[in-house]
């Protein structure tokens, strides 16, 4: 943590299915007095001093795919109802409004989490589905190179190289994503179930 009278710096990691976690962390930064102005690489914030709960904050995700004109038509529908987008990473975008506002979410709280959730888990997936890409066309790559070498030994280490991204690449999934997107799955069907949706 780095701070100096006006701004401090935070280093602070949050994964996908813990957005809530990373909201509250703000929102009590907020509370003592330090507002949140932007986050570079997901990991490092900023902040600036000012009166201790005076904003609130909030995450959304922002359609990927959404044309241009959704998305104004968004960020209008936002400033109408006094919110500012204060800062963006990746499909996330940082709200703020002042406490004296009142909360974000006022009415219709289930159907807001549950669409915030689905949004977070659509996200995820598509992140599996283009590690899997990824990873699939490396070890494509090291065979193809493998099949290229005429001498035994190269031969010996381009498919040493492939089975390891291999493996290196099913741990990475395993390890990492799947329990995101299962968690991300699970908060889904509490909050239907919270809703009283059939599944």
């Amino acid at each position: 943590m780095q701070s100096n009278k006006e701004y401090k710096r935070v280093w602070r990691f949050f994964n996908i299915a813990d957005y809530d976690k990373e909201e509250q962390w703000l929102n009590d930064m907020a509370a003592a007095g330090w507002n949140f102005v932007r986050v570079q690489g997901g990991v490092r914030f900023t902040f600036k001093r000012g009166v201790p709960g005076e904003y609130i904050y909030k995450l959304d995700m922002v359609e990927r795919n959404a044309s241009d004109e959704v998305k104004e038509s968004y960020y209008n529908f936002l400033t109408e109802c006094n919110i500012r987008v204060v800062g963006d990473y990746n499909d996330w975008i940082y709200l703020q409004r002042r406490a004296s506002d009142g909360p974000f979410d006022v009415k219709d709280e289930a159907y807001t989490k549950l669409r915030r959730l689905n949004k977070v888990y659509s996200f995820s997936i598509r992140m599996v589905c283009r590690l899997l890409i990824l990873f699939s066309l490396m070890v494509i790559g090291f065979s193809l190179l493998s099949l290229a070498t005429t001498g035994y030994q190269i031969q010996d280490v381009f498919d040493g190289v492939v089975r390891g991204v291999s493996i290196a690449s099913l741990i990475a999934l395993s390890i990492i994503w799947v329990p995101i997107v299962t968690r991300l799955r699970r908060r889904i069907n509490a909050l239907i179930d919270d809703v009283g949706v059939n599944r």
